[in-house]
């Protein structure tokens, strides 16, 4: 679980997001400037994880007026079922981390069986990652819907292309953050494998 989860996480930060909207022509797709798209940016990845403002940042539509609600009344009530995810995700990361402590801990005297753990089950996520990795990479118009029917079923995740949502994180973003997000899963995974393998050695 720590392995699966600890990569795609961390992609939730403003840096990786930002070089992702610029390369897909995030501030021109909204008619503004990007330092405008990673303020409003940050705001919503600050409602993601810590409920800041209900999702309700906005762009000025001129340099003289006040900025306005960017996203829909539909479009927040989806970005807080992602957020609502996206907390269990993290939740669900720490209990994996304190779990994975534990048990080294309480085998910490027996290294090969260490190994041999982390060598079948890193080896297994990796495996698992490449495939799914694939199948995004073939059709992931069917993997995104897929995944969005899978934690979304009360479909709210249906949006008109004007969508300012859809416009500040295009299918671009997307495709290429669950691309370097499965790239993630399957380095960790290896490096773990190969810390079993060198443990069962020993």
């Amino acid at each position: 679980m720590a392995l699966v989860l600890a990569g795609p996480l961390l992609l939730f930060n403003p840096w990786f997001v930002s070089f992702e909207q610029a390369r897909n022509d995030v501030p021109a797709r909204l008619a503004t400037t990007q330092a405008e798209v990673d303020r409003v940016t940050g705001a919503i990845l600050c409602d993601l994880l810590l409920g800041c403002d209900d999702f309700a940042e906005g762009l000025p539509r001129s340099p003289s007026s006040a900025s306005q609600p960017l996203l829909t009344d539909a479009e927040r009530s989806h970005m807080r079922d992602v957020a609502h995810l996206v907390r269990l995700l993290w939740l669900a990361l720490l209990v994996a981390v304190a779990l994975v402590v534990a048990a080294l801990a309480f085998l910490r005297r027996h290294p090969r069986r260490i190994g041999a753990i982390l060598l079948w089950t890193s080896g297994g996520v990796a495996v698992a990652a490449i495939v799914v990795g694939a199948f995004f990479a073939v059709a992931f118009d069917l993997a995104f819907l897929l995944f969005h029917r899978l934690f979304f079923p009360q479909g709210n995740f249906l949006f008109a292309a004007d969508s300012n949502l859809l416009r500040l994180f295009p299918e671009g973003f997307w495709f290429e953050s669950a691309l370097v997000a499965g790239l993630l899963i399957v380095v960790s995974a290896l490096a773990v494998t190969l810390a079993g393998w060198r443990l069962l050695r020993s």
